[in-house]
């Protein structure tokens, strides 16, 4: 049963793979055909541009630039760096940075932020899992970008070490050692907030 699986996973990346390379050579002749890259990967890169920034209006704002940015560069695109998909969660992490860069203040989170949230959890009216979801959303928003970016990667993205190593550019030491401090740093905050033990 085990081997089915490792068998039928090792199948499914090389099929991703050439049903993108299909896709983006389609999509360099024809700008028409850069929609089903679109479609493909649109949900994906908005759930992860959320994740970052907790506000739905700037997600969608940030999500429009990623995608301009890879249709307007997509000739640069080169299989031999990096898949396709990780190149677009590069271009997205890239907006989110120009984009608190840009602010240059600390976030600060309210109720509206939460809009998206509270709808997926109202089915279970769990209000308990909507309120340790803010609480921690709010904890994260105190940690540096750099932190935060490698925690939604790995935990609300569920991106491996290598993924991420794609999608950041750095190397997998790199990443093991921010996530490391950054889990570390996020503790140390829930600790002070009163919500862990010491």
């Amino acid at each position: 049963m085990a081997n089915d699986a490792i068998e039928i996973q090792l199948k499914s990346q090389p099929e991703v793979l050439d049903e993108d390379k299909v896709l983006i050579a389609k999509a360099k002749e024809n700008p028409e055909a850069a929609g089903k890259l679109y479609d493909k990967y649109y949900s994906e890169i908005l759930s992860y541009i959320y994740h970052c920034t907790l506000d739905g209006g700037i997600t969608e704002d940030l999500t429009s630039n990623v995608f301009l940015a890879a249709f307007m560069h997509l000739g640069r695109f080169k299989w031999r760096q990096i898949p396709f998909k990780a190149w677009l969660y590069r271009i997205a992490t890239n907006e989110v940075r120009m984009h608190w860069r840009r602010k240059k203040r600390i976030v600060t989170i309210d109720e509206s932020a939460f809009e998206m949230v509270s709808n997926e959890l109202a089915g279970s009216e769990n209000v308990v899992i909507q309120e340790e979801y803010k609480l921690l959303h709010k904890a994260l928003s105190e940690l540096k970008l750099k932190y935060r970016t490698i925690i939604i990667l790995r935990y609300f993205e569920d991106k491996t070490i290598s993924e991420i190593c794609d999608i950041t550019g750095s190397k997998e030491g790199t990443i093991k050692s921010q996530l490391h401090r950054g889990l570390a740093k996020l503790q140390d905050i829930l600790i002070d907030w009163g919500v862990l033990p010491e």
